[in-house]
């Protein structure tokens, strides 16, 4: 993805996570080096691994719900797909297939991400893949998530 489209995505996030003036000053001086995790972080006040988990873990559950092509086009949208979800397995989330939305709610619970917070996770990560990946793309989540 070029560096303009991940401006363009990274601020349709801002925007529709509702950051105040202040915490987008922050934002504008660090763009270049923010990920998914470190902006879900500090919307979210969950720690870096919490927010790496809980991707890789929305992520895993999208590899198991999806085809191969399907899932691909999915974390095509995310930099960094890989390393979330081997972050998510190497913390012990992705043991055993997560199934369904319950399954993922429980890999939030193991990280210790309160239930507010969780369920912000979600929609964020559905939103981006949605800006960075388009409707199929997002439409693709959003399904395996449900």
């Amino acid at each position: 993805m070029t560096r303009n489209r991940r401006l363009v995505v990274l601020f349709s996030v801002v925007a529709g996570l509702g950051l105040g003036s202040g915490a987008w000053a922050g934002l504008t001086d660090s763009l270049s080096g923010m990920g998914l995790d470190s902006l879900l972080g500090k919307q979210l006040g969950i720690t870096g691994d919490q927010s790496k988990g809980g991707i890789g873990s929305i992520l895993g559950l999208a590899k198991e719900k999806l085809s191969a092509n399907d899932y691909g086009k999915v974390a095509k949208a995310i930099p960094g797909a890989d390393k979330y979800v081997a972050k998510a397995q190497s913390m012990g989330l992705l043991d055993k297939p997560l199934k369904d939305k319950s399954g993922l709610d429980g890999a939030f619970t193991k990280l210790g991400i309160p239930k507010d917070k969780a369920d912000k996770m979600v929609p964020t990560v559905t939103d981006l893949v949605g800006k960075a990946g388009g409707s199929q793309a997002k439409s693709l989540l959003s399904g395996a998530l449900n």
